[in-house]
């Protein structure tokens, strides 16, 4: 922030005089957001139904406060209490929020015919990516290896194809940011830790158009994607067309690189329609 300083003294500022419960109102409206969303992480990595004084001691709060999230998460429909033990749990009722994000978030409700489609037609996984951060994360997806756990699949970005094509556009000098780093640990011993293989794949992609992952974030697949180039670059979502890796070896790569250029192009052509 620059300052826009003269030769006269300055005035002294006076503070706005304000409500008294404007900030203070969105402050606990923020902190309320948050602890809810920690007290619905906390219900779903226990695996189990929880009481007021276990959620409390997780989150850390005092009781009162613990069982107004936990009544607010009730009244969404994320939540259910046992009537008789009284004990919190995620209620399956989560799903059709988890539903409506799937099928109204960005461009899946308007491709889902074509991935369907394509996924049959080529007897691959056709998978949309988008890049957030430094990580990729599932969309959406059709095929063999698409299934209700794949969506919000994530992890770093040099780990998949689509990450891959799409930091490939970025400006040289963002590319350290999305570079594997010595302590990161993968789910893959085939990830690529190496930056400078990682830089290397990045300008092949800038030429090509296109990436490849060799069973860097699943060791049983591999991919190639290709941007879906709706809007200004950079474009920030991907295709990935995703095979076992038995399947793999014996396919053409540049068919297969073709066919998820074209299969991009036919998205963006459906999006901006």
């Amino acid at each position: 922030m620059s300052l826009l300083l003269s030769s006269a003294p300055a005035a002294p500022r006076r503070r706005p005089v304000r409500s008294p419960r404007t900030a203070p109102a969105a402050s606990r409206h923020h902190s309320s957001m948050l602890r809810g969303v920690e007290a619905l992480l906390v219900l779903l990595k226990a695996h189990r139904s929880l009481g007021i004084t276990q959620l409390a001691a997780a989150l850390q709060l005092s009781k009162s406060t613990t069982h107004d999230l936990a009544a607010a998460l009730s009244t969404l429909g994320f939540v259910d209490q046992h009537p008789t033990t009284r004990r919190y749990a995620v209620s399956p009722e989560i799903f059709r929020f988890l539903h409506l994000v799937s099928t109204e978030y960005g461009p899946n409700s308007a491709v889902k015919p074509l991935l369907r489609t394509e996924a049959r037609r080529l007897k691959a996984t056709l998978v949309i990516t988008a890049l957030c951060r430094e990580s990729t994360y599932a969309l959406c997806a059709s095929g063999a290896d698409a299934d209700t756990f794949l969506l919000g699949d994530n992890g770093p970005a040099y780990t998949s194809a689509c990450g891959k094509v799409l930091v490939a556009q970025l400006p040289e000098s963002e590319w350290p940011r999305f570079a594997p780093k010595p302590d990161d640990r993968t789910g893959s011993p085939y990830s690529n830790l190496d930056p400078a293989r990682f830089y290397a794949e990045l300008r092949a992609a800038r030429v090509n158009g296109h990436a490849c992952n060799l069973r860097e974030r699943d060791p049983a697949l591999c991919s190639v994607a290709a941007p879906i180039c709706v809007g200004e670059a950079p474009w920030t979502r991907a295709i990935g067309l995703a095979l076992p890796y038995s399947e793999w070896v014996v396919r053409d790569r540049e068919e297969l690189a073709a066919t998820a250029k074209r299969v991009a192009a036919e998205i963006a052509r459906l999006l901006v329609g």
